[in-house]
């Protein structure tokens, strides 16, 4: 039998697919810098962090200037401030939300409570990402924000 017939892909063949990446879906795109250890723990808390101190470390690293100029770093804080402002516009509206729908049927207010923790699961979802070394964007969100120059 021959051999190569029985061969797993590997990085160097085409596309760059490893036999556990089958579609190469988690590949660092070519020229593109791998990101830290230290710089994936700190964009993931960029996000997680938005839970417990609002805009605290995301403004702090793009403040400071070691971490201002590493682009993984500066889009996570971006992103994450973007992500920020995005939650603070769905409170006010699940807010009004609730207040009527718990009005007009008290009984909603058991299971209205619930629409108050999307964006910490965003949040969290996007630290995770963060963490793991990828670059996602939120969708329209990173679209706005790259329209605007800031990302």
């Amino acid at each position: 039998m021959d051999e190569q017939t029985n061969r797993q892909p590997d990085s160097t063949s085409p596309g760059g697919q490893g036999p556990n990446e089958p579609f190469g879906l988690h590949e660092t795109p070519p020229g593109a810098e791998v990101p830290s250890e230290n710089d994936r723990i700190l964009a993931g808390l960029a996000y997680v962090s938005q839970i417990f101190v609002p805009a605290l470390l995301p403004v702090i690293l793009l403040v400071l200037e070691e971490t201002r100029n590493k682009p993984f770093l500066r889009y996570h804080a971006v992103q994450s401030l973007g992500l920020l402002v995005a939650a603070i516009l769905y409170y006010i509206v699940a807010a009004i939300v609730y207040f009527l729908g718990s009005a007009t049927i008290g009984c909603l207010a058991c299971v209205l409570w619930l629409v108050f923790l999307v964006p910490a699961g965003a949040l969290l979802y996007y630290g995770w990402l963060a963490f793991r070394g990828r670059q996602e964007d939120v969708p329209w969100l990173a679209e706005f924000l790259r329209d605007n120059g800031w990302l």
